[in-house]
């Protein structure tokens, strides 16, 4: 009898102990005495037909179906809740058996020894389990970073021991080995894959601060506009007003016409507003209002619906900054009207940047050192722009094509990206494509 109500305790300690480390309140269904019920007869079978322990691994695996039912089926959460309700469960019950042992001095325990400790433990687990909010030890370490972390620990340990055992055992045998030949593969994997996760966790940090960084400029924007918004009714008035002041119908359209162009001008960076990414926006915003300070004129077209793309925005925002640079030092130098143009085109997850701007005809061969590392015609220490271009373009697969475009009888030299191997047409841009360098191949 003493021994079922330690089957009966024992199962109730790893319900009360999953429940709380799923941050649910235990309570009793049909899942739940289903369970109980299946876990009693399993061991009941094995501790009065004399089975093999062995056969108590079956009880294992039911137990993750117990969780996977009642509290889903998540992969790691199950694995990590597991993990820890043995270790809290099997813990306390050593502790109270060596407590236990200690003070009445017992080397074997009886069944009535065993009732008492599986029941002193049993009430441990609910005192654990109603004052400490052990769900948040389980999402702590469901955090895949950790889950690495621990595993290479553990593995090390493991390692270490398997060394110091066959420097104690002489003459060990092939076999006895294999343990530490599977840790130190099991090292090696899991040393590469924190690898890769530290490279993606900084790849994110990155990604993180360079939308802080253009958040600033996108607020500005916000508050340029809010600021002018007074001043743009005045404007409104004023034109809707004119009629007043001229005589003739002509000279009413021009002034109109004059007037409307001051306006526009004016609030020329307002469509930036709809394109629907902060990081994108801020950094446009902040590069054509500098672009425009040293009398360069942009002609841009923005169309971002909801960015669904496989590479990251700060990476975008590279390519775009070393384009537009690089367009900048060739217009500084121009003695023609300085115009740059800049389109970014997005949907359902197909994407093109285009940076252009008028320059003399250039032949594919010198469009082949462009993007050679340190190729600059800047002097010393340049060229690595459009290197670092190229190096994005190859890491996330996208396709770079640099060409002469005639525009209205005027050559422009244009570099295209897109992660589509035909380029999105843009509607609305009139021009004719002679033949285009593609720069990955």
């Amino acid at each position: 009898m003493s021994e079922r109500i330690c089957l009966v305790l024992e199962a109730l300690s790893i319900v009360v102990c999953l429940h709380r480390l799923y941050g649910r309140k235990f309570k009793f269904d049909i899942v739940t005495l289903c369970f109980l019920t299946i876990n009693m007869i399993i061991m009941t079978t094995i501790n009065y037909y004399e089975l093999p322990k062995i056969y108590t691994m079956i009880i294992y695996p039911i137990i993750v179906l117990y969780c996977g039912i009642k509290f889903g089926f998540k992969i790691r959460a199950m694995i990590i809740n597991n993990i820890l309700y043995l270790v809290l469960i099997g813990g306390i019950q050593i502790a109270v058996s060596m407590c236990y042992g200690y003070i009445f001095h017992i080397l074997f325990f009886t069944n009535l020894d065993l009732l008492i400790i599986n029941f002193i433990a049993f009430l441990l687990i609910l005192f654990v389990a109603s004052t400490i909010d052990i769900a948040k030890l389980s999402m702590y370490l469901q955090d895949k970073e950790r889950i690495l972390i621990i595993s290479l620990l553990f593995s090390i340990i493991l390692a270490i021991s398997c060394v110091i055992n066959s420097k104690i055992i002489n003459g060990a045998e092939l076999f006895q080995y294999m343990p530490l030949f599977i840790t130190i593969v099991l090292i090696c994997i899991l040393s590469g894959q924190l690898s890769k996760f530290k490279i993606i966790s900084q790849k994110a940090e990155v990604e993180i601060k360079m939308h802080q960084m253009y958040a600033n400029s996108f607020r500005n924007l916000i508050e340029d506009i809010r600021s002018r918004q007074h001043e743009f009714d005045n404007q409104i008035n004023t034109i809707y007003s004119q009629h007043y002041m001229y005589h003739t119908y002509e000279d009413l359209v021009n002034a109109q016409k004059k007037h409307c162009e001051v306006v526009i001008r004016e609030n020329r960076y307002n469509k930036l507003l709809t394109i629907g990414n902060h990081g994108i926006i801020g950094f446009l915003y902040g590069k054509f209002v500098e672009i425009d300070r040293i009398g360069i004129e942009v002609i841009y077209k923005v169309n971002i619906e909801s960015f669904n793309v496989e590479v990251p925005v700060y990476k975008l925002i590279e390519i775009l900054g070393n384009l537009v640079d690089n367009a900048i030092d060739e217009l500084e130098v121009s003695e023609e009207k300085k115009v740059l143009y800049v389109s970014v085109i997005e949907s359902c997850g197909v994407f093109e940047i285009v940076v252009s701007n008028r320059s003399k005809f250039v032949e594919l061969d010198e469009i082949d050192k462009f993007f050679k590392k340190g190729f600059s015609k800047k002097g010393s220490n340049r060229g690595l722009g459009l290197y670092n271009v190229k190096q994005i373009c190859s890491e996330y697969a996208l396709h770079i094509f640099c060409q002469n475009q005639s525009i209205e009888g005027e050559n422009w030299l244009c570099f295209t990206i897109n992660n589509k191997k035909e380029a999105i047409k843009i509607k609305d841009t009139k021009i004719s494509i002679p033949k285009r360098k593609n720069l990955l191949g």
